[in-house]
């Protein structure tokens, strides 16, 4: 009996030295066969160059681009939760389409991302990492990674659900990276 008590008591010192940390640690290693780790919040994953948040509201998507896009009201400077951007609409309101864009100095991508986790695609458009949310058939809301100090935003309201308004937001999106400058 005092030899497997012994015994424990040996076995149980090895398994807490191992535990332990000593002074004669080694550093981590690296795994060359390791996957590259993900981005971080900041490393963009965005393979287009990053774009300058600094431009005039409604100048992000052009009174023409709107046109083509199929906007028939003047392009209409507004905040929207105290972010300044500007509308394009199709018809009077609660008809045809609303399209909300801002250059968003307050919110990255990824904090939008990380605010909705449980709804977010994450999509590419353009070179540009985007989270979309399609609540329902009649909005979507859109943030592309553009900077690391913000993001351009995009809400979308189709009252009849057509068009699609996650096709729309994305439609907008590419016009406006014609339109932002390179930061």
């Amino acid at each position: 009996m005092r030899k497997g008590l012994a015994i424990s008591a040996v076995l149980a010192s090895l398994v807490l030295a191992g535990c332990s940390g000593g002074s004669d640690e080694t550093g981590p290693t690296t795994d060359a066969s390791a996957p590259p780790s993900e981005p971080t919040a900041t490393q963009s994953a965005r393979t287009a160059p990053a774009k300058s948040l600094d431009i005039d509201r409604c100048s992000i998507v052009s009174q023409a681009q709107a046109k083509q896009l199929g906007a028939d009201q003047q392009p209409r400077e507004r905040d929207s939760n105290g972010t300044p951007g500007c509308n394009y609409d199709l018809g009077t309101s609660g008809a045809g389409f609303m399209v909300f864009l801002a250059a968003d100095k307050a919110e990255t991508m990824q904090k939008f991302a990380d605010a909705r986790r449980s709804n977010v695609k994450m999509i590419d458009i353009g070179g540009y990492p985007a989270a979309r949310v399609g609540t329902n058939k009649t909005n979507c809301l859109l943030s592309l990674d553009i900077s690391d100090k913000g993001s351009l935003y995009v809400n979308t309201l189709v009252p009849s659900g057509t068009p699609n308004p996650c096709d729309l937001s994305m439609q907008f999106a590419e016009a406006a990276l014609q339109n932002l400058p390179n930061a």
